[in-house]
């Protein structure tokens, strides 16, 4: 009898992780994005920053018709759901590896559903393996508690996801609380990985003035 992976939560999370890398990028990618603001340097009322930890055992992926874990440049269709904790801009050391989601209070939560648009080898398609997908986020400022299980504060991003993150731009399509009404655009990039085995990003929001 052939020796297997004794546990199969291991098994899963390693399956998570390399849809997560595929999707994301991987935990070794570009530190970069220097260009983004600490919260201190951000004066201007337009522009909000974040740091995010995604965390690998709160991701679930549903893998198309004919897609397969061997083939992470061909995933087309294939879904997922993710979830990370949100941290203050500047919170998460930039460039770290293995970094404790714990070691920091986090002010929030993230949260993300998306399609992988990777595809490459198919007759009469043209090859895609960047960007990775599409996704709608959610960025829920406060801590879902008992007590409060819908925060006020909240933004919701759209756009495309890439391996290529030294500087990704999505739109901001919507806010409620502090952020109701809320367009512009997020910057966000690659900053390093955490102890769940998946990346950090920072995200750099540039909002419209709302008339007052």
């Amino acid at each position: 009898m052939t020796a297997k992976t004794s546990d199969p939560l291991a098994a899963n999370l390693d399956r998570r992780q390399l849809l997560m890398r595929a999707f994301f990028g991987s935990v070794g990618a570009a530190t970069g994005l220097a260009a983004l603001p600490s919260e201190a340097e951000a004066s201007d009322r337009r522009r909000v920053v974040f740091d995010l930890a995604i965390l690998g055992q709160a991701f679930t992926v549903i893998l198309a018709p004919g897609a397969t874990l061997a083939d992470p440049n061909n995933l087309f269709g294939s879904t997922i759901v993710g979830e990370g904790l949100l941290y203050s801009g500047g919170t998460i050391p930039r460039g770290a590896m293995n970094w404790d989601p714990a070691s920091a209070t986090p002010i929030g939560h993230w949260f993300i559903r998306g399609v992988f648009i990777t595809r490459s080898g198919r007759p009469g398609e043209e090859d895609r393996t960047d960007p990775a997908g599409i996704g709608l986020s959610e960025f829920v400022i406060g801590r879902i508690t008992p007590d409060n299980p819908f925060p006020a504060d909240q933004l919701t991003t759209s756009g495309l996801a890439s391996p290529t993150t030294t500087r990704g731009r999505n739109s901001v399509v919507g806010g409620t609380g502090r952020y109701f009404g809320a367009r512009g655009e997020v910057f966000f990039a690659n900053i390093g990985s955490n102890i769940t085995g998946v990346p950090n990003f920072a995200f750099d929001f540039r909002l419209e003035k709302r008339d007052s």
